[in-house]
């Protein structure tokens, strides 16, 4: 499962960054996810010597080994870890079906110690994101974890080429809510949104 999530990784999250709107957003108008390799290992919960970087590599290339890794964390037993780990491998192939319109959102997601800009949900999984404007995945929690009550569907998904500055695929809503929002996102619209934009 880790070989088969780290390809689609790639595919999802380090080919492509996403700006998500949503009425549960009251600090910042929008948030870009903008992940890179690093990031995966966390998402697994397993204990390896490698370094992120190298982890997700490996993975990528299907020459981890079950040597690179341990279930070993400070203060908590192999069996919490493999629990916990477990969970987590349980959720992670629902991290790339996020940004649909059935997702909810909650901004400043909070459970137990971790706290995040936001946290996406569906019934599989929550996805919490680091704090900032330009996110990062953060802590992969299974099954949903949002406060219904502050939580929100997504509005608005665009997605652009990683380190392309621009997006140019509508995901999640229509053109007229991007026309609504157009004062903010103008500048990080591709020359075929803005084009569709003046059609509409």
């Amino acid at each position: 499962m880790l070989i088969e999530s780290a390809k689609h990784y790639n595919d999802y999250y380090l080919k492509y960054s996403y700006l998500l709107c949503s009425n549960a957003f009251h600090d910042n108008d929008f948030y870009i996810i903008q992940a890179n390799e690093t990031n995966f290992l966390h998402l697994t919960g397993v204990h390896t010597i490698l370094s992120p970087k190298e982890f997700f590599q490996k993975c990528y290339k299907a020459t981890l080994d079950e040597s690179d890794f341990d279930f070993v964390k400070e203060g908590k037993s192999e069996k919490e870890v493999i629990g916990s780990v477990r969970r987590k491998i349980n959720a992670l192939p629902h991290i790339f079906d996020l940004m649909q319109e059935t997702t909810l959102v909650e901004e400043n997601f909070k459970k137990n110690t971790i706290s995040c800009s936001f946290g996406a949900g569906s019934t599989y999984c929550t996805l919490g994101f680091s704090i900032s404007k330009t996110v990062k995945p953060k802590s992969l929690l299974k099954g949903m974890e949002l406060d219904y009550a502050r939580s929100e569907k997504l509005i608005l998904v665009l997605r652009g080429a990683q380190g392309a500055g621009r997006f140019d695929s509508l995901i999640v809503g229509t053109i007229k809510d991007i026309q609504e929002r157009k004062e903010f996102l103008g500048p990080l619209l591709s020359e075929n949104l803005l084009k569709l934009l003046s059609v509409e």
